[in-house]
């Protein structure tokens, strides 16, 4: 919070919000995803009417996304101070470009929009209850750091091609494929994750197929990155990474995993409901740049 009561701050924020909203945001405190500082409140006649915040993959300094805590949203843009100080408060932490997820009815669109947040794209959340059963198949997987730095970011690179992930293909556009590469890897060195859970598929003559990146980003334990490169689309690479990689996710008691994809992937929706993920939400993710 930005005044130097923030311990007190959390405490009335606890005693006010839904126990799902406190939960949210202590684990994201916990895994170091937001700062006390980074808690913006909305007080209207002595009573807190709306909170934001600011948040991080994990590791990161610079926060990317903002969420709403509590507080309905009326349609109007009454809220829209509160949304400016965070959006101020994220700038003077070095950040250029700022995400915000909300339902594609939420009334907040308007007062994001307000805010000069464009529309940016539409994602599915997927989930997963539980491991896969491995299926037999003609491949096998290493651990990433088997490789070097170099021979991943080309890997990454390579599997981005022809991806129907919007942000991917704007990014590869924007900076150059091998600079989102290095981008992408950079992001999720910048999570919380075990090395095991890193792996590129391989053939049977050792031919790189595949690379899977899960990770604890936002508190939430998510597939970061997920891709094929394109001459071996279509042959269950996909499944068998997401396979791979729950076999060590759950010798660390973890029972679920998520994964987002953009709305236009299909193929990765297939591949995602083939590996026993399940729909859960569809959701507009808005975009701003900030000087």
């Amino acid at each position: 919070m930005e005044n130097d009561n923030s311990q007190s701050d959390l405490q009335s924020l606890r005693s006010t919000i839904s126990g799902s909203a406190w939960h949210r945001l202590s684990t994201l405190l916990e895994f170091s995803c937001t700062k006390p500082e980074w808690i913006f409140l909305e007080i209207k006649d002595g009573a807190l009417a709306g909170a934001l915040a600011l948040v991080a993959p994990s590791k990161f300094n610079v926060p990317v996304e903002i969420v709403r805590l509590h507080g309905e949203p009326e349609g109007g843009t009454s809220a829209l101070p509160l949304f400016q100080r965070a959006i101020k408060k994220a700038g003077l932490c070095g950040t250029r470009e700022l995400y915000c997820t909300i339902s594609e009815n939420s009334a907040d669109a308007a007062i994001i929009s307000e805010a000069q947040f464009r529309p940016w794209r539409k994602i599915v959340r997927f989930e997963s209850a539980g491991p896969i059963n491995r299926a037999v198949q003609p491949y096998r997987s290493v651990e990433v750091n088997l490789f070097t730095r170099a021979e991943i970011i080309a890997l990454i690179e390579n599997t981005s091609e022809h991806s129907r992930d919007s942000q991917i293909n704007y990014y590869r556009r924007r900076l150059g494929t091998m600079a989102d590469a290095n981008l992408t890897l950079q992001m999720m060195e910048s999570t919380n994750y075990d090395p095991s859970w890193w792996r590129v598929a391989l053939d049977a003559g050792g031919n790189t197929l595949g690379i899977i990146f899960p990770v604890v980003a936002f508190a939430v334990l998510t597939v970061g990155f997920i891709g094929v490169i394109p001459e071996c689309r279509g042959r269950n690479i996909a499944s068998f990474l997401l396979a791979e990689a729950w076999t060590f996710i759950k010798q660390q008691g973890h029972v679920t995993l998520s994964a987002e994809a953009d709305e236009r992937s299909v193929a990765m929706h297939r591949a995602l409901t083939k590996s026993q993920f399940n729909p859960r939400s569809q959701k507009q993710e808005w975009r701003l740049e900030l000087p």
